[in-house]
Formats: C-alpha cells, structure tokens, sequence
C-alpha cells in the first residue's frame, strides 16, 4: 500500500477557484435579495375584473336601467365571488 502525504493532497479542484465559485454565488444571493426586497414594496394592480364589473353595475344604476333591488341584489352575488 502506497504512503499519501498529507500536505501534497491534491482535492482535483484548486482552493482559489471555490472561493471565487463561492464569491460569484454571494453576488448573485445579494442580486436576487435587491430584486425581492425591490419588487416586494411595488403596489399591485387592483383586481381589474371585479372592479370593473361593479364600476359597470353602479353605472347602470346611476342611468336608471336597474332598479336599486337588482343593484343590490347583482352587488351581493359580486362580492360572493
């Protein structure tokens, strides 16, 4: 059985190419944080369809084409949803 000296253990992969492949991977973690914490304090958009629907609804009741009992009645079945 052959002798292995500790101090010339050769890992196949030099130690300054894991510390870069580490530092490339803590720009990128640092990156995606930004991103997040950037996009998590945006606003969102209101809910388009429903918002619309009522915008619609309170319209025609405002025209006079629904009475107020099927205003109420078609506002109630909207917020089910």
């Amino acid at each position: 059985m052959e002798a292995v000296d500790v101090n010339s253990f050769n890992p196949g992969i030099p130690l300054y190419l894991w510390m870069l492949l580490f530092l490339v991977f803590l720009v990128i973690a640092f990156v995606g944080l930004v991103i997040y914490a950037s996009r998590k304090g945006m606003p969102r958009p209101p809910l388009p369809p429903q918002n619309k629907q009522s915008k619609l609804l309170k319209e025609q009741y405002a025209k006079g084409e629904i009475s107020e009992e099927e205003f109420h009645k078609r506002m109630k079945s909207l917020e089910k949803r």
